[in-house]
């Protein structure tokens, strides 16, 4: 894949001003290093590499070529075609390109605007660089702060300059020198008349920049000609000042200073008494400043009002851009929120009827329970109340068979085999309604204790019923031992301890 990477070169040379552009050997007959030296080498290799990448439909290689191309028409003045390519690019791809591009994009237009002294708006784009490299955490925040120290020079507000050069040095995360921080600096304290600092960040600079041949070196000789100029000292002024126009000269860069140290050296041999020198150099000046600024100018004539319309449409499409997102915005909190409340009372709505249905039927399943109790405990009770009388009976027929076993021996015999078929069959009926009443209390029972015999069941039943033991042997016909012997039995099937009653764990189940 074809590759273009664009290194800042503050991260290696500190030059948070310009890049250096890589591509990759792949791209047709270009495998070389594009220096800034080279201007026109430049120049028509990022043409080249224009039509490759956009007939390749490769946009972020195509939006980087485009940046370099403005980059180097602006160097060369042409601040008229730097902006047309940017405003293309902003009309087109603004918001759509990655981080880097639309950081460049801004610091570029930032440095435009700087350049015609439209000082806020100028701040807009640099700002909006910083604020974008803040919120991505972009490498490039260092570069942002720098832009914006140097937008405030141009404003003459050398504090808050500093301020923000303070902050290059404050997220740099290496201990090298900030040759251009550090420039700005010196020219800060220049300013502000602390020619002992200015000095001190000078001190080096200008082997630095002249042995990595770069063009900021044409500034650091104005920053220091100005230095010698405060400390009245116009020759050396002047040699610092024609170092700085030999630089832009040869290097081909920064023609906006250009006029200014015209004007200087004018000035400078005006003050020595060379008035020939000073009348050529403001001849000069004059050319120069008219090339680059004037507003009737061949080559600018067109600015200014590119640049109006321009920013015109870029606040209006940012001001609709965050009024619709703030409206976005609202209408998804709003719809976020009620979608929230909807299912909240959905979600209530449903627990309460869950709740609602569930007391229902457990008062239901309640009801029936102490309806059927009540029933269950009503039928008992009328067959204890039978079983008390039938009890009451045969204790009479009993009395009454002594004494016709007294007078009437005869008789007896007959009566007495009479009355226990009929007792029997009167407890067999006993038994089976109470089983036809209480047949769960079977169930359980034989369920949990599948030993206990037919008898074992009656002698529970009776035991249910709270019959004691001497009713038990008058309904049962068997002796008071007897019962006894049953109640044991059954305990032992059972398994209680004798602390516990087997009264009522019957009546438990």
């Amino acid at each position: 894949m074809l590759l273009v990477r664009v290194t800042n070169i503050l991260a290696n040379i500190n030059d948070p001003t310009d890049t250096s552009i890589y591509i990759s050997p792949t791209f047709p007959g270009k495998g070389y290093k594009l220096y800034r030296t080279n201007p026109q080498q430049s120049f028509q290799y990022f043409n080249d590499a224009l039509s490759y990448f956009k007939q390749k439909g490769d946009t972020a290689n195509y939006i980087t070529c485009l940046l370099g191309l403005s980059d180097l028409e602006r160097r060369k003045g042409q601040y008229n075609k730097a902006f047309d390519i940017l405003n293309d690019i902003q009309k087109n791809v603004i918001r759509k390109i990655d981080t880097t591009a639309f950081t460049d994009l801004n610091t570029r237009l930032g440095r435009l605007y700087g350049i015609f002294g439209k000082d806020s708006i100028a701040l807009y784009h640099h700002k909006k660089a910083l604020e974008v490299c803040k919120a991505q955490k972009y490498d490039k925040t260092g570069s942002s702060y720098y832009a914006i120290a140097e937008q405030y020079a141009k404003m003459n507000d050398y504090n808050t300059c500093i301020t923000y050069l303070d902050s290059c040095y404050l997220i740099s995360t290496n201990n090298n020198r900030l040759i251009y921080v550090d420039a700005y600096y010196a020219y800060a304290y220049i300013k502000k008349s602390n020619y002992r600092k200015a000095d001190i960040y000078l001190k080096g600079l200008i082997q630095k920049f002249d042995e990595k041949k770069l063009g900021f070196a044409s500034k650091v000789y104005t920053f220091h000609a100005e230095l010698k100029k405060a400390l009245n000292q116009p020759d050396s002024a002047i040699f610092y000042y024609n170092k700085a126009l030999s630089t832009v000269n040869s290097m081909k860069m920064h023609y906006d200073i250009k006029p200014m140290i015209l004007e200087q050296l004018a000035l400078l041999n005006y003050e020595k008494g060379n008035t020939h020198k000073a009348f050529s150099y403001m001849q000069k000046q004059k050319a120069v400043s008219d090339s680059l600024f004037h507003l009737q100018s061949k080559q600018n004539q067109e600015l200014f009002e590119v640049k109006r319309e321009y920013q015109k449409n870029l606040f209006e499409k940012d001001e609709q851009i965050n009024q619709q997102q703030y409206l976005i915005n609202l209408k998804d909190k709003a719809s976020f929120r009620l979608k929230l409340l909807i299912s909240i009372l959905i979600l209530l709505a449903a627990i309460g009827l869950l709740m609602f249905r569930q007391r229902f039927l457990m008062k239901q399943m309640i009801l029936k329970k102490e309806k059927n109790e009540a029933i269950l405990e009503t039928k008992n009770k009328e067959l204890t109340a039978n079983a008390l009388q039938i009890i009451e009976k045969e204790q009479g027929i009993k009395e009454l068979l002594e004494e016709i076993k007294d007078s009437k021996p005869e008789k007896f015999k007959t009566l007495s085999n009479k009355y226990k078929q009929g007792n029997a069959k009167i407890w067999d009926d006993f038994h089976l309604r109470f089983t036809q009443t209480n047949n769960k209390f079977y169930e359980q029972l034989m369920k949990l204790y599948p030993s206990l015999t037919h008898t074992d069941l009656k002698y529970c039943a009776l035991i249910k019923l709270n019959f004691d033991s001497k009713e038990m042997s008058h309904i049962l016909g068997i002796s008071l031992h007897s019962v006894h012997m049953a109640r044991s039995r059954i305990r032992k099937k059972i398994g209680l301890s004798r602390d516990e009653s087997l009264g009522d764990y019957l009546s438990s189940i």
